[in-house]
């Protein structure tokens, strides 16, 4: 009697990463939070969209904390797995990213570095003093005799 194999049914998508990958310094020197937002990166890819992934703050919510998420993310720009196509913010535009190999030229020469204070600049801010008229404060100050 001949037993025959049953084929494997997969239905839905799944994030493949290459041992080459996972094996990589790049890899190996990051958190394990930036390590699990790349699967879901990998996740949202689906065979054409390689530099058309949308990754929402409320899809990002759902995993981790949003400081969490950011943290990593910058790690995974940093070290060259994704990048940023074009940024969003502006009337709730979302940012698009894009799978990237820079990673694999990571730790030598070649590795092209990329400024995170150019594409997520820091919003200027300034402090005040208690009491400052900018601030449109509703109280006098009691002065006492």
């Amino acid at each position: 009697m001949v037993k025959r194999k049953k084929k494997f049914k997969y239905e839905g998508q799944f994030a493949g990463i290459e041992f080459k990958l996972m094996e990589s310094e790049a890899f190996d020197g990051q958190s394990v939070y930036a390590k699990w937002l790349y699967i879901e990166y990998k996740h949202k890819y689906n065979g054409e969209n390689d530099h058309n992934i949308i990754f929402t703050y409320q899809d990002a919510k759902k995993k981790m904390a949003i400081s969490t998420f950011i943290k990593s993310r910058n790690q995974l720009i940093e070290r060259g797995f994704i990048d940023v196509i074009r940024r969003g913010g502006l009337e709730k535009q979302p940012t698009i990213y894009g799978l990237s190999d820079r990673w694999k030229k990571f730790g030598t020469k070649d590795f092209i570095r990329v400024d995170l204070k150019k594409i997520f600049p820091r919003i200027i801010t300034q402090r005040f003093k208690k009491r400052h008229k900018f601030l449109g404060n509703q109280f006098e100050e009691i002065v006492h005799l």
